[in-house]
């Protein structure tokens, strides 16, 4: 091609609109450096996407340019998509087979459409719509075999400043050992108070699933001191005073152990205390009237009562020999708090 074609075609690309001001030179380099910077595995489809609203504004008509979607909107989307789809079955690369992958897993949950029927009725919950992407998502985490649940359960969406948090509450087939505790911290209650349960928390419904650490009594303690936005990043630290012991994931485990100690209800007499400190369905159970259900005493707090020390179940240390008759526990140390299932 000849300078002057070159000359020309540069000029024809570099036109400026009259609407806004730009140019389809501009256009093509903002695109070719947003892709070259995020490197998405399809970036056809990503140039696609951002380029169907290249001229649009908020109202989809032709007026001032609308800001591109982010890659990670496309990974949203596609994530959202495949849902409803069927499981990606692994391919082997030298023979071009399907590989053999394990049979889904088999768990337990709740009635997620049940339930979304019931909040929207009421005017409250995140809508119908976005609970069958929860089910779907809740399908897809209970059936994996990697995973291997034994229950879910959707425990809520938390907002974030970057991302938000879809938390899923489970119960593991095969719990996680119990790590050696240290001497000189209050331990960790393991697969038990606090730590009942297994979190599993996503960025977006369809998205990478990641599992959330147990909580500590010093996390604990922490979190209800402080006031902190969520970033939707569990690795940021969190910048706050006092210092919190963690990162934002476990920022988010400590509020999720205080909001499920707090708040998680159901109807009295409904479950019994076994002798291992779990709950079961009791055998003689009678649903009141509807009316009835109104009055707070017809409810119990499903989940142990969190201590000021951090724990569900209190921890006192050993007095020494020589100290027996003189030894004083702190005022954490001689809490006595509610029972579990009371109203």
């Amino acid at each position: 091609m000849a300078d002057a074609e070159v000359h020309e075609a540069l000029a024809i690309l570099q036109k400026t609109s009259a609407t806004d001001g730009g140019s389809l030179y501009e256009r093509l380099t903002q695109l070719v450096v947003k892709v070259l910077e995020h490197k998405p595995a399809n970036p056809v489809d990503v140039l696609e996407v951002l380029g169907a609203n290249k001229g649009k504004g908020a109202n989809g008509k032709n007026g001032a340019v609308a800001p591109a979607p982010s890659v990670s909107d496309t990974a949203r989307a596609v994530a959202s998509v495949k849902l409803y789809g069927p499981i990606d079955v692994p391919i082997d690369p030298e023979t071009g087979e399907p590989v053999d992958v394990d049979p889904p897993n088999e768990y337990e949950c709740e009635d997620m459409l049940g339930d979304a029927a019931l909040l929207d009725a009421l005017g409250v919950g995140i809508g119908r719509t976005e609970m069958m992407n929860v089910a779907l998502a809740v399908k897809k985490l209970g059936e994996d075999p990697k995973k291997g649940v034994a229950t879910v359960r959707f425990f809520g969406k938390f907002l974030g400043t970057h991302a938000d948090y879809y938390v899923f509450e489970t119960t593991l087939k095969s719990p996680p050992e119990e790590p050696e505790q240290q001497p000189d911290e209050i331990p960790i209650e393991w697969n038990t108070g606090a730590n009942g349960y297994v979190y599993f928390v996503a960025n977006h419904l369809g998205g990478p699933l990641t599992q959330l650490p147990h909580v500590t009594p010093a996390q604990v303690k922490a979190a209800r001191t402080l006031k902190r936005f969520l970033t939707g990043r569990l690795a940021n630290a969190v910048s706050s005073y006092p210092v919190f012991p963690g990162n934002e994931g476990n920022y988010l485990r400590a509020q999720i152990a205080r909001i499920s100690c707090t708040t998680v209800v159901c109807p009295a007499g409904l479950f019994v205390v076994n002798e291992e400190g779990g709950l079961e369905n009791a055998e003689e159970f009678t649903p009141l009237p509807a009316r009835e259900m109104g009055a707070a005493a017809n409810w119990s707090h499903r989940y142990s009562h969190l201590k000021k020390q951090g724990r569900c179940m209190v921890h006192k240390r050993e007095a020494p020999e020589d100290e027996e008759d003189t030894f004083e526990w702190t005022e954490e140390e001689l809490e006595e708090g509610p029972e579990q299932l009371v109203s």
